[in-house]
C-alpha cells in the first residue's frame, strides 16, 4: 500500500558509477549519483531512510549491494529482473536518470505480488556461483590456448597434428617440437598458459568436490542419466532448492529454454527460445542432454528424443534442446518433491497435440 511518509528509491547500477532517483514524500523527484566503490556506496547508503523502498536491477554487484542496504539502513530493498521490467514500464527515453527513475516509479506504482522480483541468493548459492564461473573461466582459457596451439601448426603446414593430440601435457610438448620460428615462440607461451589452466581447474575441481560433499540435493540430482557434479553442483547452486518457482514452465523460462510465443489474431506461433537468464547453465543442460540420450539408462528422455528425431522427422538440435528444457524441470521437480530418479518409459504411440510439439521442438 502507498504511504505519504514512504520515500520511493531506484538506483540504476553502471560499472563504476550509479545514478539514483528518490520520489520524495511529496511526490517530488530527486536525483544523485556516485561511484560504487566502497566509499561511493557508504555515501550512498547515508542518503537513504529506514522508511525507504529500493530498486535495483538484478546483477552480481545488485545482490550485493541489496544485502548491504538492508543491513546498514534496515529498508525495504527489491531486487528486478531486468529482462522483464520493458514489459511494465516502457519508454523511448534510455539515460541513467530515466532508468533509475523507472525503478522508482515501478515501486510506487505497482503492488509487490506485480514485480519481477528476483529472489536474493544465500551466501552458500553465491559462493557456489562464484565457484562455477571460476571454473567455466578456466575451461574457457584452455580451450582458447588449445584452439590457438592447433593453429600454430597449420600455419606452418602441418595438418597431421589434431586437436586431440593436445590433449594431455606429454603429448603437447612432444609434438611442439615440429615448429619452428615465432610459431615456437608462441607454442611455448600457449604451453604455459594451458598448464596453468589445467592446474586452476585441478584445485577448482578440488573445491568444487568439497561443495558436493554430504549435500543430499546434489546426490539426487546425479542419479539422473547425463547429470555430472558440474551440472548438478551448477543446478543448485542457480536454481536452488526450486521453492523460489511454482511450477516447472517458471523453470524454464528463468533458464531461457521456454520458447518464445507469437500471437496475432487467432494465430500463435512458438519461435526459438528466449535465452534468457544463465547462458553457462543453459549450455550444461544441453550438453547433459547429449550425453543422457547415450546413455542405456535414458530413460522417457532418451526415448522421447528418439521418437521426435525418428518418428516425427524433427532436427537433431532442436529435439536435443527440448530434452534439455525437460531435463532442467525433471530437476526441479526431484527438488522440489524431495524424490529420486526413477528410469520411465515414454510411449510412442500416445498422441502429441502439434502445440506441445511445437513446445517440445525448440531451437538452438
Amino acid at each position: 500500500m502507498k504511504s505519504e511518509k514512504r520515500r520511493y528509491v531506484g538506483i540504476d547500477l553502471g560499472k563504476r558509477t550509479y545514478t539514483m532517483a528518490v520520489i520524495g514524500k511529496a511526490g517530488k523527484v530527486s536525483h544523485s549519483n556516485g561511484r560504487t566503490d566502497s566509499e561511493g556506496r557508504a555515501t550512498l547508503y547515508r542518503k537513504l531512510e529506514k522508511g525507504d523502498k529500493v530498486a535495483l536491477e538484478a546483477g552480481n554487484l545488485a545482490f550485493m549491494m541489496a544485502k548491504e542496504i538492508m543491513e546498514r539502513v534496515g529498508c525495504e530493498v527489491a531486487v528486478l529482473n531486468a529482462g522483464k521490467l520493458a514489459l511494465i514500464y516502457g519508454s523511448m527515453k534510455k539515460t541513467d536518470k530515466e532508468d533509475a527513475l523507472k525503478l522508482a516509479r515501478i515501486l510506487e506504482q505497482f503492488r509487490e505480488g506485480q514485480l519481477p522480483l528476483v529472489p536474493l541468493p544465500s551466501e552458500e548459492e553465491m559462493r557456489r556461483r562464484k565457484l562455477i564461473q571460476s571454473h567455466k573461466r578456466a575451461v574457457k582459457l584452455r580451450v582458447q590456448m588449445v584452439n590457438l596451439l592447433h593453429g600454430l601448426f597449420v600455419h606452418q603446414g602441418i595438418t597431421t597434428v589434431n586437436k586431440k593430440d593436445l590433449a594431455e601435457k606429454e603429448s603437447r610438448e612432444t609434438v611442439v617440437k615440429l615448429l619452428g620460428g615465432q610459431e615456437r615462440e608462441e607454442a611455448a607461451w600457449a604451453l604455459k598458459a594451458i598448464d596453468l589452466a589445467e592446474e586452476r581447474m585441478v584445485r577448482l575441481d578440488g573445491q568444487m568436490a568439497k561443495e558436493r560433499e554430504g549435500d543430499r540435493e546434489i546426490e539426487r540430482l546425479q542419479r539422473v542419466p547425463g547429470v555430472g557434479p558440474v551440472v548438478s553442483l551448477a543446478y543448485v547452486a542457480y536454481v536452488g532448492d526450486g521453492s523460489r518457482f511454482e511450477n516447472a514452465a517458471q523453470v524454464s523460462n528463468y533458464l531461457g529454454l521456454a520458447p518464445r510465443v507469437d500471437i496475432s489474431g487467432t494465430l500463435v506461433r512458438y519461435g526459438g527460445i528466449t535465452k534468457a537468464g544463465n547462458g553457462y547453465l543453459r549450455a550444461l543442460l544441453v550438453q547433459a542432454a547429449w550425453a543422457l540420450i547415450r546413455t542405456k539408462s535414458g530413460g522417457t528422455l532418451k526415448e522421447r528424443y528418439e521418437y521426435m528425431t525418428k518418428e516425427k522427422g524433427i532436427g537433431k538440435k532442436k529435439a536435443i534442446v527440448a530434452i534439455a528444457r525437460r531435463l532442467g524441470e525433471l530437476l526441479w521437480t526431484l527438488l522440489r518433491q524431495g524424490t529420486d530418479y526413477e528410469v520411465r518409459h515414454f510411449s510412442g504411440n500416445k498422441p502429441i497435440s502439434a502445440k506441445e510439439l511445437a513446445q517440445q521442438a525448440l531451437t538452438a
